[in-house]
C-alpha cells in the first residue's frame, strides 16, 4: 500500500525516527514495581528511554507518583498512554472520554513532575480518525512503532521467554542497516523478567549493531512537553554516539535460564491540560494547560488540526 492510498489516521502517526541509526526504546504500562530497577539498568548500560505512562498506574501510590521525577533525574521522556487504558476505539468512547484520558494523565503528570507531555500512545494502537483528530486538537504526537518485543505475550515462566520476545529484534532491526533505517521499539515494564533480562540483551544487541538509543523527542524531533513545563537539565553520561556500521549481527539467542522451580529443558480531573503538533502497532495494550493559556493554545491547535 502507498502512502496516497493509506487512512488519515495511519498517515498521522509516527512510526521510525526522522533520521536513521537512531532506535527510541520505549517502555508502556508503568510506573510499576521494577521501575526502580530498569531505571538502574538503563544508567549501567548509558541508554535513555520514553516511558509511555498510565495515569492510573501514577496515582496507585506515593512510590509511584515519586518515580516520575526520578525518571526524568535519569534523563529520560515522560509519555501518555492514557489514564486507564482503554481502548480509545471502543464502544461508548465519545470525544469527551477520550479528551478526559488524556487530561487527567495530563494532570497528574504536572501534578506530580511539572510535565505536561506531548507524546501519546494510544492502548492496543488504536487511534483512528474520529481519535487522530481529537489527539491532534490537543497537539499530541501520535507515536506507534515498528519493532515489538511482544514481551506482554509470552509465558515468562517459561525457559524461551527471551529468545521468544527478542523475535521481532533479530528479524527486524538485527537484519537492517542504521545507515538508512530507523526504528520505535515497544517494551512493556510490567514482568519481572522483561524488565531484568530481556532488557539488556535488547541493549546488548542493538547496540552491536550499530544503533544508537534516543528518547522520542530527539527521534522525531518534536518536543517532549508543552511550553509551561519545567523540565529538569538532563545529567550528562559522557557516552560518545554510536557510529552506525551496518555490519551483520548474527540474530541474537539468549541464554535459556529456566526461572527459580522450573525443570531444566534442553530448548535453546477539573483543571485542563496542553501539548501541540502531529501525529503507533500494539494491538497488544500499548496535556494542555489552564485558564487563558488553555484557550489560547485551543485557538491555535484548531487552526492547525484543519489543516489536516
Amino acid at each position: 500500500m502507498t502512502s496516497a492510498q493509506k487512512p488519515f489516521w495511519e498517515l498521522s502517526r509516527v512510526e521510525k525516527c526522522t533520521k536513521p541509526g537512531l532506535v527510541a526504546y520505549t517502555f508502556d504500562d508503568g510506573p510499576d514495581v521494577y521501575n526502580d530497577r530498569l531505571l538502574a539498568i538503563l544508567k549501567k548500560k548509558n541508554v535513555t528511554a520514553t516511558f509511555f505512562l498510565l495515569g492510573q498506574m501514577i496515582d496507585k501510590n506515593a512510590e509511584n507518583k515519586a518515580s516520575l521525577k526520578k525518571i526524568l533525574a535519569h534523563g529520560h521522556q515522560l509519555a501518555s498512554h492514557t489514564y486507564t487504558h482503554t481502548n480509545l476505539e471502543s464502544a461508548g468512547m465519545t470525544e469527551a472520554k477520550i479528551k478526559d484520558e488524556m487530561i487527567r494523565t495530563s494532570d497528574t503528570m504536572f501534578a506530580n513532575a511539572q510535565v505536561r507531555p506531548r507524546y501519546m500512545r494510544a492502548p492496543q494502537g488504536s487511534c483512528e480518525d474520529n481519535c487522530t483528530k481529537i489527539m491532534k486538537g490537543l497537539g499530541y504526537v501520535i507515536s506507534y512503532w515498528n519493532a515489538d518485543t511482544n514481551d506482554w505475550r509470552h509465558n515468562d515462566k517459561a525457559a524461551d521467554y527471551i529468545q521468544l520476545s527478542m523475535t521481532e529484534i533479530n528479524e527486524k532491526i538485527l537484519t537492517s542497516n542504521p545507515a538508512t533505517d530507523s526504528f520505535i521499539l515497544l517494551q512493556h515494564e510490567l514482568r519481572e523478567r522483561s524488565v531484568m533480562e530481556l532488557t539488556d540483551v535488547v541493549i546488548d544487541a542493538i547496540q552491536k549493531k550499530g544503533y544508537r538509543f534516543v528518547s522520542m523527542e530527539e527521534c522525531i524531533g518534536e518536543a517532549a512537553y508543552t511550553a509551561d513545563s519545567v523540565v529538569p537539565p538532563k545529567p550528562s553520561t559522557g557516552v560518545p554516539p554510536v557510529t552506525p556500521t551496518g555490519a551483520p549481527v548474527t540474530p541474537t539467542v539468549a541464554p535459556v535460564v529456566p526461572p527459580p522451580g522450573t525443570p531444566a529443558t534442553t530448548s535453546t480531573s477539573s483543571n485542563s491540560v496542553k501539548p501541540s503538533i502531529t501525529g503507533g502497532n500494539d494491538k497488544n495494550g500499548a496535556g494542555i494547560k489552564s485558564a487563558a493559556g488553555w484557550t489560547l493554545f485551543l485557538t491555535v491547535a484548531a487552526l492547525g488540526s484543519a489543516l489536516f
